[in-house]
């Protein structure tokens, strides 16, 4: 039996900013198609996705990886209860290992998810 699809989702910040779709808004009409089929591919595959174009990067995050002349592009993310996926952080990779940075932001956003499932059990 087949539970369905997965639901993907962006992250919000606390003042109703949406940094991963704004990501995607800017993307140009070549490289906008080819990185929806990637997140159709999530949503269909959830945590089954893998290489090459899903891996696990390391405390519950994982790297959604496009590749396109313009890119390469990557998108961070997590698993939710519920068969949700949400997507943390995105950006240009434009060195061989995920920048730092990168991690640290999508690692604080998913802190930040925590947080707030743990305030809604009570």
């Amino acid at each position: 039996m087949n539970p369905g699809p997965w639901v993907v989702d962006d992250y919000r910040t606390p003042a109703g900013g949406r940094p991963v779709k704004e990501f995607l808004d800017r993307l140009s009409k070549s490289a906008r198609p080819k990185v929806y089929a990637v997140l159709a591919m999530l949503e269909v595959h959830g945590n089954r996705l893998t290489m090459p174009k899903s891996k696990p990067i390391g405390s519950r995050l994982y790297e959604l990886r496009i590749a396109h002349p313009e890119g390469p592009f990557r998108i961070l993310y997590c698993f939710r209860p519920g068969r949700r996926v949400i997507l943390l952080h995105a950006f240009v990779k434009r060195t061989e290992q995920t920048p730092h940075g990168a991690m640290e932001i999508a690692r604080e956003r998913q802190r930040a998810l925590d947080q707030e499932e743990e305030k809604e059990k009570g």
